[in-house]
């Protein structure tokens, strides 16, 4: 009898942290409402955009599947080499492709392979003109050069300004360019706002930290993240840019690293984080409150062009309410 007690004992010690850890899972508050089941399962690092169409991009190593609303493959862009490319953007069938941190291609949304476009060692982010007259990238001193949007050949570049970039928008008039730098030698964290025509630096917000993922909502609000895990949003006017709200959702994982989606209506905002305990948020783009969040962060997160937050999970691409 003693020693089917002290078995029991063992075997409720074990279960014990199961059970807490059960208990201390967050709820999932963010239901879905369809799930569109993949072709084939993808790996940790894969990506996800949504095009004008609908139609969901997913990165894998070496290829870039477009796929339907029954997660059908419809196209397929292959890219040299074993990196994972992302689809920044798609205008009528040319697509501008992500092919990591330093090279831009160019792909047919019909599939077939990446043609050349633009690299460089100092690229560090890259944004689109709303009203498609160039692709910006800035670099690691700040500079930005303008590439043609149908062949990404560069045609100019303005003066570099000291700070390594680490986040790129542009405004929805297309009138102004958010160049986000980090701390190097005497330049401080900063977002500088540049004139679209000209190049040249308006103003500069200095940040504690620099604000890395910049997005720009519909609404000309800009919003990132920082290494600390803070969220913020920044409105611009007049006076410069002024910090509307900055929240710290419960959402990092043990990486570190965060990634910001706007809805294209500007009310809502997803946040995820990345690795094992990671989750996503999302918050109302107003006021920084959290509306709902998921157990678990997907491997990556889209809006599509009518505000529904797709999650791309290993097997399956999952559609929230």
């Amino acid at each position: 009898m003693r020693r089917m007690t002290a078995a029991r004992a063992r075997a409720a010690s074990l279960l014990l942290p199961m059970l807490l850890a059960a208990a201390c899972k967050p709820a999932e508050t963010l239901p879905s409402a369809w799930s569109i089941p993949l072709p084939q399962p993808v790996a940790e690092g894969a990506t996800l955009s949504l095009d004008s169409a609908r139609i969901a991009w997913i990165g894998t190593r070496g290829r870039l599947a477009g796929h339907d609303s029954a997660g059908r493959v419809v196209a397929t862009v292959t890219v040299s080499g074993d990196s994972v490319p992302r689809l920044l953007w798609r205008s009528g069938d040319r697509l501008v492709i992500s092919q990591g941190p330093r090279r831009l291609v160019r792909g047919q949304a019909g599939g077939g392979r990446a043609a050349a476009g633009w690299s460089s060692s100092a690229m560090r982010a890259a944004a689109r003109d709303p009203r498609g007259r160039w692709v910006f990238t800035a670099n690691r001193r700040g500079g930005v050069v303008g590439l043609d949007p149908a062949t990404l050949a560069p045609r100019w570049g303005w003066a570099e300004t000291g700070g390594e970039a680490v986040g790129l928008a542009v405004s929805p008039l297309a009138d102004r360019v958010y160049v986000s730098v980090d701390r190097m030698e005497d330049v401080a964290p900063a977002v500088q706002v540049r004139d679209a025509g000209s190049g040249r630096v308006l103003f500069a917000a200095d940040q504690a930290e620099a604000l890395r993922g910049l997005a720009a909502g519909p609404d000309g609000t800009l919003y990132g993240w920082q290494a600390n895990g803070l969220v913020v949003r920044l409105r611009h006017g007049p006076q410069g840019l002024r910090r509307i709200w900055a929240e710290t959702p419960p959402v990092r994982g043990p990486e570190g690293e965060l990634a910001v989606r706007v809805d294209p209506s500007g009310r809502r905002v997803a946040v995820f984080g990345q690795g094992r305990g990671a989750r996503l948020a999302v918050l109302d783009a107003l006021t920084g409150r959290v509306l709902g969040q998921t157990n678990a962060a997907p491997l990556d997160a889209a809006f599509d062009v009518g505000g529904r937050l797709y999650l791309l999970e290993l097997g399956e691409l999952r559609v929230l309410r």
